[in-house]
């Protein structure tokens, strides 16, 4: 693996509690965007692990042994494979993990048919970071 990172859930303030901490993988290839996302689930009392890619990410579910309750994914991503590929795999191998989709490229578009129904998707929370 080329980086992974691990936060830990932040103190307790009063939120209600889930049964067992909830374990979370934000798959980002913009360290920034994947900086803040995790500070805010850690902040959350969530505890998250951090992937660049999908290589990345499946590394990281298999080191789990897939014991993640939500994979967060960004869609473009470096590499051959893409988040779209990546919902298709922890669908197939995983088929008990929530998985939520975000990109700031969609620019509207719907995610491909077969997914539709898996997963739902987001807008960027963080918008477009490209140029006009």
């Amino acid at each position: 693996m080329k980086h992974k990172e691990q936060f830990t859930t932040a103190a307790p303030t009063g939120r209600p509690r889930f049964p067992r901490p909830v374990i979370i993988l934000v798959v980002e290839d913009e360290a920034l965007v994947s900086m803040n996302v995790c500070e805010f689930l850690v902040d959350q009392e969530f505890t998250v692990f951090a992937a660049q890619d999908v290589e990345e990410a499946l590394g990281v579910l298999h080191q789990l042994d897939g014991r993640i309750d939500l994979v967060f994914t960004d869609v473009n991503m470096p590499g051959a494979q893409d988040g779209f590929d990546l919902v298709r795999e922890v669908s197939r191998r995983w088929p008990e993990i929530r998985i939520l989709v975000t990109s700031a490229g969609l620019n509207g578009q719907e995610p491909p048919a077969d997914l539709r129904t898996l997963v739902p998707s987001l807008p960027s929370p963080t918008g477009s970071m490209s140029s006009p």
